[in-house]
């Protein structure tokens, strides 16, 4: 659920996430970092994340909520709660 006092458009999704190069029985702390990149969906939209041939994409955080009265911006009235966020968002992520 997100935060109380959360109106639910204007709201937006940030993840983000590396690139590494796969490799049999890896672990995180092995793998070189690659490619760091941060993608950003405003509500009602979607992320499609792809990786170049055979490498991984290792996610290293991410929010869905509002933190910023910039960022989808499509009604300044619903700017003013920018401490909204889903505190689960990241282990979400996570297990898709």
């Amino acid at each position: 659920m997100v935060s109380s006092g959360c109106r639910m458009r204007s709201l937006w999704f940030i993840i983000i996430i590396s690139f590494s190069p796969s490799t049999e029985g890896f672990s995180r702390a092995a793998l070189p970092f690659g490619l760091v990149r941060r993608e950003l969906s405003c509500e009602g939209y979607s992320i499609d994340l792809r990786c170049p041939g055979s490498d991984v994409i290792m996610i290293e955080s991410a929010n869905y909520g509002r933190t910023d009265d910039k960022i989808c911006d499509a009604d300044p009235f619903q700017m003013e709660n920018t401490d909204c966020y889903l505190p689960d968002a990241f282990k979400i992520m996570t297990q898709r």
